[in-house]
């Protein structure tokens, strides 16, 4: 197994803003209010992204009490739901017997529990347009529209064609939390290891990557393994494909069947992981026409475009928010 050098995590994701607010924990409730007041001074719309607070601070506030204030100023506003802010943890058990919310630490569930049903109440009495980023949660809330996640396609190509070098293939494994283990790394990673050892592929672990390293890392990999837990796919896996490298997740029935585009996602959940890395290794030409397709996937989903059209309802007014 080859583990890179740690790398000092900083800012791991930075974006330009054309406004910047401090910490809600450095500044008052007034001094607050009055300085999203000028942020807002001629915008027509205001996207709430994870369910955060407006103008309050995070778990002191209401986003219930937020929305009519920005609906009386002539703002529409929209909610944006990521995963955890919004999923039913006991209705993704039921569908999913995998699912990370049966092995989690009990007070973490129960805390996610009631903070997602806070949210879909608040969600489905405000009445606004919800869009939620990864398609399983139309599942939690059927009312919603999905916004595909979007990222910068040209950063992620690489000329270098997956799993067609004679060597073993390389695999990379990096889920961007660990605690809760929602991915499924206390799974992969010992089977990882265990073929690595053996000499089939080489692994690569490493310990801290900021994200701005990961193309170059996600271009060294033939195989990027992203989750085994969720039932859907995220940004990583995204990513992943955008580079055509082969993605090993698992993305449930009933997910697959709301998405009118299938992913090019190999799906191994649990009692399946350490037979499927086998099938692939023992016939790795097979999977490279699947790792292939995920640029095409990718331009059609995930480039922007996609998430532009699930927006343009609201942003032209034909959704009315109430």
């Amino acid at each position: 197994m080859e583990q890179r050098p740690r790398l000092r995590p900083g800012r791991r994701l930075s974006f330009h803003a054309d406004h910047r607010l401090p910490h809600p924990r450095l500044t008052t409730p007034w001094g607050r209010s009055r300085r999203m007041r000028r942020v807002l001074r001629g915008a027509t719309h205001v996207a709430v992204d994870g369910f955060l607070p407006v103008y309050g601070r995070v778990g002191r506030s209401d986003l219930g009490e937020d929305v009519p204030l920005l609906s009386r100023q002539g703002l529409r506003v929209a909610l944006i739901s990521h995963g955890t802010d919004l999923r039913d943890p006991d209705a993704h058990i039921q569908r999913n017997p995998f699912s990370y919310y049966a092995t989690a630490p009990r007070e973490w569930v129960d805390l996610a529990r009631g903070l997602a049903r806070r949210h879909r109440t608040i969600a489905a009495d405000l009445g606004v347009p919800l869009f939620v980023s990864t398609p399983d949660l139309l599942l939690d809330a059927p009312w919603a529209s999905w916004l595909p996640v979007s990222i910068a396609v040209s950063d992620w190509w690489t000329p270098r064609p997956a799993l067609t070098a004679a060597r073993p293939p390389t695999v990379l494994h990096r889920p961007s939390r660990t605690v809760p283990p929602i991915k499924g790394t206390q799974i992969i990673d010992p089977v990882l290891r265990d073929l690595a050892a053996r000499g089939r592929i080489r692994y690569l672990a490493p310990e801290t990557v900021a994200h701005a390293a990961m193309p170059e890392l996600v271009a060294g990999a033939d195989i990027v393994v992203d989750q085994i837990l969720t039932g859907s796919y995220g940004v990583a896996a995204v990513e992943a494909m955008a580079a055509a490298r082969l993605v090993i997740g698992y993305v449930d029935p009933p997910t697959r069947a709301l998405m009118p585009d299938q992913p090019p996602i190999v799906d191994a959940p649990p009692d399946r992981f350490a037979a499927v890395m086998e099938e692939i290794l023992a016939d790795p030409a097979a999977y490279a026409d699947i790792a292939a397709a995920g640029p095409a996937f990718v331009a059609r989903w995930h480039d922007g475009t996609a998430a532009a059209e699930a927006l343009r309802p609201f942003l032209d007014g034909s959704i009315v928010t109430t």
